[in-house]
């Protein structure tokens, strides 16, 4: 393979009760165990490698294959996600909002958080509030990425060095501070893929949303990065991103998760 697919998961449930625990802005992006399972599984029958996610942290990856990464800090990640993950011998990275952390109901505990990095995965920020970053400026943007870092770097004992930004939301002046909080490695959700063994990009990554009801045949053409799906779903990609120019983030937001809840 000659390029990386990053896939960005939320939040798994393996039954209907725990399905509608999750917040109903959240459950658009929810998955099934059974369907993350069947995922992991055909990375396997087919060959691709699942690569650990500190790579990125070198600055290129020595081969194609996919990154798995989940957003937000669902309790599942720990709960359903990190064993199955240790099921298959694969390695994720962990993007956590720090003021959910043992405070918000069906997110991770502290201890949660710590499991998963005890485990071999990379734990990272997404932010404090979740506010998107590209709506804040000035001393509560510093505050919302210092503080993020300065959680994990307790909880973790070692500083985080990579970060997703929430929902996809950047600008210059978020970079700018991320990188000022610490946070080397930086993704956000734009559709694209990775060149296996060149210069990763100076700006945040590409990634993949994995959602629900995803055929395989289109989750492994995502997984192996092929051309002609790659660019179906970039102009999808653009569509989305003029309208929210055109109504802002909050309100898409909002009309995005009543359309798909």
């Amino acid at each position: 393979m000659k390029r990386v697919s990053i896939l960005m998961y939320h939040g798994l449930y393996s039954n209907e009760r725990e399905l509608e625990s999750i917040d109903a802005e959240d459950r658009p992006y929810a998955l099934s165990t059974r369907e993350f399972r069947a995922q992991l599984s055909l990375l396997r029958l087919h060959g691709v490698p699942v690569l650990d996610p500190a790579a990125l942290e070198r600055g290129h990856l020595e081969q194609g294959g996919v990154v798995i990464t989940f957003d937000d800090g669902h309790a599942s990640n720990a709960e359903l996600a990190l064993p199955l993950l240790r099921e298959h011998a694969m390695k994720a990275a962990f993007f956590i909002t720090t003021g959910f952390v043992g405070q918000r109901p069906g997110y991770c505990s502290w201890e949660q958080v710590r499991e998963l990095a005890t485990n071999g995965m990379l734990v990272g920020g997404h932010g404090h509030t979740h506010r998107f970053l590209s709506d804040v400026s000035g001393e509560e943007l510093r505050s919302e990425l210092q503080t993020s870092q300065a959680q994990l770097t307790q909880a973790l004992r070692r500083p985080a060095a990579q970060m997703s930004f929430p929902g996809g939301r950047f600008d210059a002046q978020s970079i700018a501070a991320a990188q000022a909080a610490g946070f080397a490695v930086l993704h956000g959700s734009a559709v694209g893929t990775l060149a296996a063994q060149a210069a990763a990009p100076a700006g945040p990554m590409p990634r993949i949303a994995i959602r629900p009801g995803m055929t395989h045949p289109i989750f492994m053409a995502y997984a192996q990065g092929r051309a002609t799906r790659m660019v179906r779903a970039q102009l999808a990609s653009q569509l989305k991103g003029m309208v929210k120019r055109l109504i802002g983030n909050e309100r898409y937001h909002q009309l995005y998760a009543r359309l798909k809840g």
